[in-house]
């Protein structure tokens, strides 16, 4: 039974036209300056650690806070969820095992073997200079993926805990961890209690393998597996979110897209490390958890439980700054305070937008206009083949570079984050983006991004 819309409010029917109204008067000249012609890019703007995109406290007017209700992790329904017994299943780990070994048995090693045939094929299209494009672009992905491969899982030494303990209210612990975090460089941080509640997102059995797209390593790869044991030794997980570069993330495909994606990967196996390390120090035990392939549980999850955004139709966590951020934990003893939920009216307007799902070059995302209730989780549904070959392909990160709340800190998008809050705004938000940006947007061009492009 599909439960009950809210009503929107007139007093939120009448904000939000007001808003709108003040947008729309507004001369066509400044709305394009301010939109997508005025988005910056240069040297350096692919780059992860690029100027400040964002500010590092979201401006409360874009979300608010929720708290904990039985049934749902944030704002996303869960009836008795199925559970992750086995990370070694996963797509992409799959696919990792496979391409290792040279091994095209299987489904999965037969999708392998059809990606790199068809990366094959691409390649004999393409220009000297398109050819140069991707052996950077492979070279740059192959400087992330090394931090994967040699913070395996039993190769990484924590420092020692020590013996002096600091004592402070959890509060204020908390509020003091989270600026340590983003001294060290991540955008967004947010805490939740590990309890029985989250049990199905952790991992039965987790990877020893770090993850290694460029190319296979010598000998056979074997990743036996290990137990990720429940009742789980840590009470608290701190959620660490690092945005990717945004302007080569809407290269949307391709070398530039993935040195994005791929950089911002990398450094997100050595931000938790870091925290862990202050954690030990002051006297609490505590682990990194790293999205290398090594980590015990499903990160989106956590971060929507953690309060940094909600699920969005194409499965990855969505905050108002965009569904480009990368994710990476600790989890700890230490005394902490867990954070509400986060809600800015996703779940009405991921049903109204689906820009995700028709830009998405291998049809893997739903178009349906309602999720389902997969697997124990109220979802869209999502064909992993088809992304994971897609990607093994081209390189793909088009589902986050449209995603209409994928834009630069700006008066517009600012005020785009308001009025998409509910399901009228959100209707006008889709109708707005698709103005200026276009129901499909063309990729961005690699000259001035492309940090190898002279």
């Amino acid at each position: 039974m599909k439960e009950k819309k809210t009503p929107v409010s007139r007093r939120n029917f009448l904000k939000t036209l007001g808003i709108t109204g003040a947008a729309l008067a507004a001369p066509a000249p400044l709305l394009a300056a301010l939109g997508n012609n005025a988005d910056p890019s240069g040297a350096g703007a692919v780059k992860a650690n690029q100027l400040i995109e964002y500010p590092k406290e979201m401006p409360k007017i874009f979300y608010k806070r929720v708290p904990k209700k039985d049934g749902y992790v944030g704002t996303t329904k869960v009836l008795n969820p199925v559970g992750f017994p086995d990370a070694r299943e996963h797509g992409f780990s799959q696919f990792f095992i496979h391409g290792a070994n040279k091994d095209y048995s299987g489904e999965w090693g037969q999708l392998l073997k059809e990606a790199q045939e068809e990366k094959k094929k691409l390649m004999a299209t393409l220009t000297e200079e398109q050819r140069q494009d991707v052996m950077w672009g492979d070279a740059i992905v192959q400087a992330s993926d090394i931090w994967h491969i040699n913070l395996e899982w039993g190769k990484w030494a924590p420092a020692p805990i020590s013996p002096t303990k600091l004592e402070l209210p959890p509060d204020v612990m908390s509020a003091k961890i989270k600026k340590v975090a983003k001294w060290f460089g991540v955008d967004q941080v947010g805490i939740c209690e590990i309890n029985d509640s989250l049990r199905p997102f952790f991992f039965k059995i987790g990877r020893t393998q770090g993850s290694l797209r460029g190319g296979p390593r010598a000998g056979v790869t074997v990743d036996n597996g290990r137990e990720v044991p429940w009742p789980y030794p840590y009470k608290y997980c701190i959620v660490l979110a690092k945005a990717e570069g945004l302007y080569g993330l809407k290269a949307l495909t391709g070398p530039l897209n993935n040195v994005t994606v791929a950089t911002e990967c990398g450094e997100d196996d050595i931000f938790p490390r870091n925290l862990e390390t202050v954690v030990r120090q002051l006297g609490y035990d505590a682990r990194a958890q790293s999205m290398n392939g090594t980590e015990d549980f499903n990160f989106v999850a956590m971060a929507v439980a953690a309060g940094l955004g909600e699920l969005g139709r194409n499965g990855q966590l969505i905050s108002p700054w965009g569904a480009h951020l990368r994710l990476s934990a600790v989890t700890t003893n230490m005394p902490l305070l867990a954070d509400d939920y986060m809600d800015f009216g996703l779940q009405d307007f991921c049903k109204t937008c689906k820009k995700c799902a028709e830009n998405c070059p291998s049809g893997a995302l739903s178009l349906d206009n309602e999720p389902s209730m997969i697997g124990g989780v109220l979802r869209y549904s999502f064909d992993a083949k088809k992304c994971t070959k897609q990607r093994t392909i081209t390189g793909c990160a088009v589902c986050a570079g449209v995603c209409p709340y994928s834009k630069p800190d700006n008066i517009v998008h600012s005020i785009g984050r308001v009025i998409g809050q509910n399901p009228v705004g959100a209707k006008v938000l889709k109708n707005l983006d698709d103005l200026f940006y276009g129901a499909h947007p063309a990729a961005r061009d690699m000259d001035g991004l492309a940090p190898w492009r002279l």
